[in-house]
């Protein structure tokens, strides 16, 4: 298995290059999870499901990879320790989503609850044998790794070209793509401005100001901490892609 995920790892590589504007279209990512969980139904009589409570460890970096997940309902945050102890989140995963397949024999992150979280877990050595006897899931692992490849290409242009502003609008609006939210529609916030302000590279201080400006332009509405309403969503675009006036 080793063996094989590397050479998908080298082809990912390979295939993968640079889009202009988006890395890859949500819609595209949302396509290959749905068809790597429909493959993986028949692990079913295998899996278990399991329960977390809100900010519990589901598994740590480092840990051997012995299941993959998939969410059924919440949110789960990836994220890598520091050694002085400060945390980064690389992504949030909502329900349909699944994560840990395509590790090595140790996780190469840890998975933390954001919200209670209900996940099915699948045996890694059944999802071998699973690749063994149907090689087209293997194909579809490959494009979801080109998928996660993009989407981590992505983020660091975010990260290292946007200024807060312009990182907070492009979190809320790749938020509505996974989501399939329009304009004027609520979307459920489940992460917190500090997970928020951890995956953007940003203190909560500095979210917390983007936010409040977004609402004086009346580019998004909060209801409350844990929803949002994205209003104008051309103006979130032309901000995030760096075309806007102010």
């Amino acid at each position: 298995m080793s063996t094989m995920l590397s050479t998908l790892r080298v082809e990912a590589m390979a295939r993968a290059r640079p889009i202009p504007g988006r890395a890859m279209e949500d819609g595209e990512a949302r396509h290959h999870q749905i068809a790597l969980s429909e493959d993986l139904r028949t692990l079913d009589p295998f899996s278990t499901r399991v329960r977390f409570a809100r900010n519990e460890t589901i598994f740590c970096e480092g840990d051997s990879s012995d299941y993959a997940f998939k969410i059924i309902s919440g949110t789960v945050r990836l994220c890598a320790h520091t050694p002085d102890g400060r945390r980064q989140i690389s992504d949030f995963m909502l329900p349909g989503d699944v994560f840990g397949l395509m590790e090595r024999n140790e996780y190469g992150f840890s998975a933390e609850a954001v919200t209670d979280v209900m996940l099915v877990s699948y045996p890694r050595n059944k999802i071998d044998e699973l690749w063994a006897k149907k090689p087209q899931v293997v194909n579809r692992v490959l494009a979801a790794l080109v998928e996660h490849f993009l989407t981590m290409q992505r983020h660091l242009v975010v990260l290292g070209c946007q200024n807060a502003k312009e990182r907070v609008a492009s979190f809320l609006l790749r938020l509505s793509e996974r989501t399939q939210s329009g304009a004027g529609e609520r979307i459920d916030l489940s992460m917190g401005r500090q997970d928020i302000a951890s995956h953007l590279g940003l203190t909560i201080e500095t979210v917390c100001r983007a936010i409040s400006e977004l609402k004086r332009e009346g580019a998004i509405t909060t209801p409350n901490l844990h929803e949002l309403i994205l209003n104008n969503l051309g103006a979130l675009r032309a901000l995030a892609e760096g075309e806007s006036e102010d």
